[in-house]
């Protein structure tokens, strides 16, 4: 017995999107459920939210939480721990569910989430053109990724101590890992 199977639509996975109550991403065809994070997850999530809305408090960039979709393109649809727009935030749709123009993503890696965030969204992220930075957090020790656009592709940073910034150039400002990390239980 042979089973088929179909991708799913666009318009078929947005509107089990709006119905559901977890996020969804889509890639090619195929939802991918987005579950819950740990204590350390959430955490580094709220700390950065926090230290960046201070840091761009007098600039035209403001933060998204991971409640804002971003379109990768016609097939690809993600949901980022948090982006920044910069200028005016323009949405593939009239509820503002899918940003189109974010400045910079961030991501907050999980033992499961480690290709993805690592290959899969290094590469979607890049075809965004309005995306100049990607910040990939690792939840289990100070561990910052920091991916900027050049025009020979992505150039990357990295960061390990709690003394160290991360320069969002894009932003115009530098984030502090010991924000990032505060109280957080971290491995030796």
């Amino acid at each position: 017995m042979v089973i088929e199977t179909r991708a799913m639509t666009v318009d078929e996975y947005l509107a089990i999107d709006a119905a559901s109550d977890i996020r969804n991403e889509y890639i090619d065809g195929v939802i991918i459920p987005m579950t819950g994070g740990t204590g350390n997850h959430s955490a580094i999530i709220a700390y950065t939210i926090a230290a960046l809305v201070n840091l761009l408090v007098d600039s035209n960039c403001s933060v998204r939480s991971s409640d804002m979709r971003v379109q990768i393109d016609d097939e690809r649809y993600v949901y980022p721990e948090l982006s920044v727009v910069c200028g005016d935030p323009q949405f593939a749709d009239d509820n503002q569910v899918s940003l189109l123009n974010p400045t910079i993503v961030v991501e907050v890696t999980s033992p499961k989430s480690l290709t993805r965030d690592h290959v899969d969204k290094v590469a979607y992220y890049g075809a965004v053109p309005s995306i100049q930075g990607y910040l990939i957090l690792d939840q289990q020790r100070v561990f910052a990724e920091w991916y900027t656009r050049a025009d020979d592709g992505w150039h990357l940073r990295q960061y390990t101590d709690l003394a160290d910034e991360t320069p969002l150039e894009a932003l115009d400002c530098r984030l502090s890992l010991a924000a990032v990390y505060r109280g957080v239980a971290l491995e030796a």
